[in-house]
């Protein structure tokens, strides 16, 4: 044992120091270093309730300069032009096929409204009629849907004949009991939920802020989907506003077919 008056060699005390100092100084450092921001993710867009109007809203929703994917309603007035509009400026098309609600009467569908009285013979011809109207889409949404998401085997029908065709699936998740993402998953066609919609309140500062809680989700999750109206002036106006914003912030903006798995 060294005698209480004896020196630690100079070397000795110098590298205890020395150590001791850059500990405080790391951890000093570390502190004071900001967090790492979360990377920005990617968002999908898609706009439902194209074919009842062909206007500057339509078209101003399809000339975006942004990645958006134009959900068509089959049988209706101008789904074959919007259609064909779409496609020509390099936006994606789906489907945005009928299907039972609940809480609502059923609308004139032009006899493609899915339901769960339909045999799969009858699920096929409804489908093929739609794709034969617009066979530019890469694949489908359902348009409302509550009831019709909720049954099995009308999702198992539907799920077959997609997988057929190599069409994916939007789940526009109209109800949370929707069997309509797992039935697809598990009979191999492509497919995704919706987490948000936009412009369920069509005002400028609710859109705003939906698209700003799409772009947070996004940094957790890496892709998110969120679903617009055709029929909203606003949502238009918001998009145009707020997703240059976004684009300049990192985000990263796909078509439905880029984010279905």
């Amino acid at each position: 044992m060294a005698h209480p008056g004896a020196k630690l060699p100079f070397n000795f005390t110098t590298g205890v120091l020395t150590g001791i100092l850059l500990t405080a100084l790391i951890i000093f450092a570390h502190r004071l270093s900001p967090k790492k921001p979360q990377e920005a993710g990617s968002i999908c867009i898609i706009i439902d309730d194209f074919g009842n109007a062909l206007d500057a809203t339509t078209l101003g929703f399809l000339t975006l300069n942004t990645p958006v994917t134009a959900a068509v309603l089959p049988g209706k007035p101008y789904s074959k032009q919007i259609g064909i509009i779409a496609d020509s400026l390099g936006c994606e098309v789906m489907v945005h096929m009928p299907m039972e609600p609940f809480d609502i009467a059923e609308e004139d569908s032009g006899g493609y409204l899915l339901t769960e009285r339909l045999n799969a013979g009858e699920v096929a011809s409804r489908v093929a009629a739609a794709f034969t109207e617009l066979p530019m889409a890469a694949g489908m949404n359902n348009h409302q849907g509550s009831k019709a998401t909720t049954s099995l085997q009308l999702m198992k029908d539907l799920a077959r004949i997609l997988k057929k065709r190599e069409k994916y699936f939007i789940d526009s998740f109209t109800n949370p009991e929707s069997r309509a993402f797992l039935t697809m998953h598990r009979f191999g066609v492509k497919t995704e939920v919706r987490q948000l919609f936009l412009d369920n309140q069509p005002d400028q500062a609710h859109i705003t802020a939906q698209l700003d809680s799409l772009a947070l989700l996004s940094q957790d999750r890496g892709v998110v989907i969120g679903i617009g109206h055709a029929t909203k002036a606003a949502t238009l106006e918001a998009l145009s506003r707020e997703l240059p914003r976004l684009k300049s912030a990192g985000y990263r903006f796909l078509r439905a077919s880029e984010v279905v798995k």
